[in-house]
């Protein structure tokens, strides 16, 4: 069987995304791989997100529901999606042509991909969708589970609109958490690693535009999702049997001793940034912080 025409299904929830829908459904239907499916799944939109949606009826599918967050849309997308992928696209954001037929071409490469959540390097753009910087995700396909489970406790890594999910990993592992409220991403990440431990697999190309804009940098979010991932980490800490639980423990202390000074100032920056500047964070802002590179 040829792998690399394997059915992707892309879903992507929706919730007042009038201003850049067009542009993401777009992008999802010119990919190079042609054998997809598209679910969009509007979370309750109050804006004109639905009349864009009846544009396309022709091409995709559309599945409305009262709003109940991301996880749930995602989920509702993943109960009615037919592919063997399942690929996750953040309605404000937008795949490059050749997206999905390189993330499957590279999925081919990879022992026992079917546990395995892929990602890659994204391009970071504004409201205006003008270039702010390149994202270049930090790659660790050469270290051991335990070591990524480790980095990945220690800091949240991938994105999920650049992922790429085999469909029998989350029969096997459960779909995402609508219980948690936000951040649904990093404990899915974290459940799939730590507790089941597939791998996290980086895909070295630039396949996808992560769109920031006012509606998501604002210092409320921002500590809610710092808060957030403390809570997921704990929440994932404490399913582990303890002998494991204390390996890592000893482990993401060592492996913060160790860390890249460049990493280490990453992080610090990062949350100087969210406690201290205004409601709302300019691109120029953002840009200086993404300059900070994080280095394996």
């Amino acid at each position: 069987m040829n792998q690399q025409n394997d059915k992707i299904s892309i879903v992507i929830p929706v919730y007042n995304a009038q201003e850049f829908l067009e542009e993401c459904i777009n992008s999802a239907l010119n990919q190079t791989h042609s054998n997809i499916e598209i679910i969009v799944v509007d979370d309750g939109s109050t804006d004109h997100s639905p009349e864009i949606l009846k544009r396309y009826s022709d091409k995709i599918l559309t599945i409305t529901k009262k709003n109940g967050g991301t996880a749930s849309a995602l989920n509702l997308g993943i109960k009615n999606m037919s592919g063997k992928w399942f690929k996750w696209l953040s309605a404000d954001d937008v795949l490059y042509p050749n997206a999905l037929e390189e993330m499957i071409i590279e999925s081919s490469k990879v022992e026992n991909r079917e546990n395995t959540i892929f990602y890659s390097n994204y391009d970071i753009i504004n409201s205006d969708g003008d270039m702010i910087e390149k994202f270049i995700e930090p790659n660790y396909n050469q270290l051991e589970t335990f070591q990524q489970g480790v980095i990945l406790l220690d800091h949240y890594f991938g994105n999920g609109t650049t992922s790429l999910i085999h469909r029998s990993a989350i029969q096997r592992y459960g779909i995402f958490d609508e219980t948690i409220g936000y951040k649904e991403d990093y404990e899915f990440w974290l459940r799939y690693c730590v507790l089941h431990k597939c791998r996290l697999h980086l895909i070295p190309k630039t396949l996808a535009k992560y769109r920031v804009h006012q509606k998501q940098l604002t210092k409320e979010k921002a500590a809610i999702s710092l808060d957030q991932t403390n809570k997921i980490r704990k929440f994932i800490l404490d399913k582990i049997p303890p002998e494991e639980r204390t390996k890592y423990e000893k482990a993401i202390k060592e492996y913060q001793k160790t860390k890249p000074l460049v990493s280490r100032s990453r992080h610090m920056l990062r949350d100087i940034m969210f406690r201290v500047l205004p409601k709302s964070v300019s691109g120029s802002i953002l840009k200086s912080y993404m300059n900070v590179k994080e280095k394996t």
